[in-house]
């Protein structure tokens, strides 16, 4: 397969290890900023031209038909990288993660919705309207308090406030920052460890445990979070393949906590990382996605025209 990777820094461990193990066996893979792209619409063929330009000061040139694509850009590039997508969807290739499936996770209030809705726990949540007082939107959870914006990864966006009035606080000044946030009940029972699954297609292919460093309470890896290999419990895979299929997601890293009511996702990573997850699981989750990346492929050129 040709393959383009949608992807702002190259130098990536997991851009670096995914592009590897597709030269391995066999295929290409070209790296590009969807930022750098052009879209453009024509009534003359071709109907769904895309145009890359390498510097300010190069000129465009038209890219080719991609046969498979891979997502992985940031959170600032969420809009025109599924933008993107939608163009190469378009021409007939296929994505690891569509763009539907991506922007659904990449808002952490619907994606919330969606998993409750499919059956999925989730942790006690809440999101007021701009006109809807911050104090009774605060009343209407638990103290201590996580508030997290609808977009963020790496543990950005995402604040404890230990009492009733600091989250009531913290919200006023998002608010009027015009910045959306979603307020959650803090599940100390968790004890500042979550557990990550990485989903692949229909099956966990590794999963690691994270612990926060002593005072924080996010267990995030950029956040000092530390790691240890751990073997999933039945119910545990049940959990994290039920919340991807919930997103419409190929490719997932879902994070599980535990509570006083059970397993809980917390979230649904639509553009995991691969570097901390493989050194610590041993895994090759770079060839498990590519694998999956050929399924989906063989399995659209079989299908009648």
């Amino acid at each position: 397969m040709n393959i383009l990777m949608l992807c702002r820094e190259p130098r990536l461990y997991s851009c670096q290890r995914l592009k590897e193990v597709a030269e391995q066996r066999g295929h290409t893979m070209d790296i590009l900023d969807p930022n750098r792209c052009l879209l453009k619409l024509s009534a003359n063929a071709p109907h769904f031209a895309i145009y890359y330009q390498d510097s300010a000061q190069a000129s465009p040139r038209l890219l080719p038909q991609y046969e498979a694509v891979l997502p992985r850009f940031g959170i600032a590039s969420t809009q025109m990288g599924c933008a993107v997508l939608r163009h190469f969807t378009a021409q007939g290739a296929v994505c690891l993660n569509e763009d539907q499936a991506f922007l659904r996770a990449r808002d952490k209030w619907q994606s919330l919705q969606l998993l409750q809705q499919a059956g999925v726990a989730v942790p006690s949540s809440g999101l007021a309207g701009c006109e809807f007082s911050a104090k009774q939107a605060v009343a209407q959870m638990d103290s201590p308090t996580i508030l997290k914006t609808l977009t963020g990864s790496q543990g950005i966006g995402v604040m404890l406030a230990e009492k009733a009035q600091s989250a009531v606080s913290i919200l006023e000044t998002l608010k009027e920052a015009n910045v959306v946030a979603l307020l959650q009940d803090f599940v100390s029972e968790a004890e500042n460890a979550d557990i990550r699954c990485f989903v692949v297609g229909e099956a966990v292919v590794a999963s690691m445990q994270r612990q926060g460093q002593q005072g924080e309470f996010r267990a995030n890896f950029h956040r000092g979070g530390l790691a240890e290999k751990i073997t999933l419990t039945p119910l545990q895979q049940s959990i994290a393949i039920q919340a991807t299929k919930a997103l419409g997601l190929d490719v997932a890293g879902v994070d599980l906590i535990r509570s006083e009511q059970g397993l809980l996702v917390l979230e649904v990573n639509a553009s995991p990382g691969l570097e901390l997850i493989e050194k610590t699981s041993g895994v090759d989750i770079a060839l498990a996605m590519i694998m999956q990346l050929e399924r989906k492929y063989h399995h659209a050129m079989k299908k009648p025209c």
